[in-house]
């Protein structure tokens, strides 16, 4: 449902606003339209996700190219239809000017179009990491 609900959202090439520095390569919102500046072309890898740990606003504003929704940094989508990108979206909590709490969803475009199994990837800086991506060894939806 989540990757249908981001792919629904792709503008056609051409019919659109001016994107977002961070958006080019992937979205354009339609003339108009809100440019949903929580829109990015990064792919939701585990390996970028680990980089938000710690990071101030303005190094995730960075990272993403976009502000966040609503212009603050705290909720992002990636967004891209190559096979192997990470599509999904991340909530940030910052504590002390400094993310604290990562929650992110994500689905890996596949070769056919469609959205891969979901998987789940968090950080609190007290109680550390989990993730459902392969190799995990503290999984964040394992059976209790």
């Amino acid at each position: 449902m989540m990757a249908a609900a981001l792919g629904a959202g792709l503008a056609p090439y051409g019919a659109s606003a001016t994107p977002l520095a961070g958006q080019t390569a992937c979205w354009q919102s339609n003339v108009g339209e809100d440019p949903r500046p929580e829109v990015s072309c990064q792919s939701l890898t585990p390996e970028f996700l680990r980089k938000l740990e710690h990071a101030t606003p303005a190094q995730v504003t960075k990272l993403f190219g976009v502000p966040g929704k609503d212009g603050k940094p705290t909720y992002f989508e990636g967004v891209g239809k190559v096979p192997g990108f990470r599509n999904g979206y991340v909530d940030l909590v910052y504590g002390s000017g400094r993310v604290t709490k990562l929650s992110a969803v994500t689905t890996e475009f596949q070769n056919n179009g469609m959205a891969g199994p979901e998987m789940d990837f968090g950080w609190d800086a007290g109680k550390g990491e989990c993730s459902d991506f392969p190799r995990s060894t503290h999984r964040c939806n394992a059976p209790q």
